[in-house]
């Protein structure tokens, strides 16, 4: 029996490119500016912006899981070799894990050296993690080392979905793709 691909629900569509849009075109370059500003308060804004929007990637997480929990995945098409739909699932996974992993880390590194934490300079989280500066700086170097895993792997995720989309044509680029099936 052939498995046709199955489109993605529109709530996991929107939190899918949602987290895309704040991860590709928001937090890589603020983070990227940031870190090679001098001391002041043009890095102190992006400094804020940026873990604000890591904290808001971080809840679009929960709901992306939730979402999941409640719908599963869509089937891969049959077509699809089985090393295929292997490497689909594990990247997937990964990336699910580093999804959490990327805003946990700069988090508790961040309020570990440089508390307190703020939520777009208005609502203190009042999570806290001790540790002082040393090793507050060294839980971030642990977020700068998954940030290059996650950039590696969503590259291999955007190039196996161009593949998709434009080699094979076997609709599984359309999955995520709004109004198309």
């Amino acid at each position: 029996m052939t498995v046709e691909p199955q489109p993605y629900s529109g709530p996991s569509r929107f939190v899918h490119w949602a987290m895309a849009f704040l991860i590709l075109l928001v937090m890589i370059p603020v983070g990227l500016i940031m870190v090679n500003l001098p001391d002041g308060e043009p890095k102190n804004t992006l400094y804020e912006l940026h873990k604000s929007f890591g904290m808001t990637i971080f809840a679009l997480a929960v709901i992306r899981v939730a979402i999941r929990a409640v719908e599963g995945f869509p089937p891969l098409p049959s077509s699809l070799p089985p090393w295929q739909a292997i490497a689909a699932r594990s990247t997937h996974l990964a990336l699910y894990v580093l999804i959490f992993l990327v805003p946990a880390l700069g988090f508790v590194g961040a309020s570990m050296c440089c508390s307190p934490v703020n939520y777009f300079w208005l609502i203190p989280i009042p999570l806290e993690f001790s540790g002082g500066m040393e090793r507050g700086e060294t839980v971030l170097t642990w977020h700068k080392g998954a940030v290059l895993l996650m950039g590696a792997i969503l590259c291999l995720h955007v190039a196996a979905a161009i593949w998709h989309g434009f080699v094979r044509r076997d609709g599984v680029l359309e999955r995520m793709l709004y109004g198309r099936r």
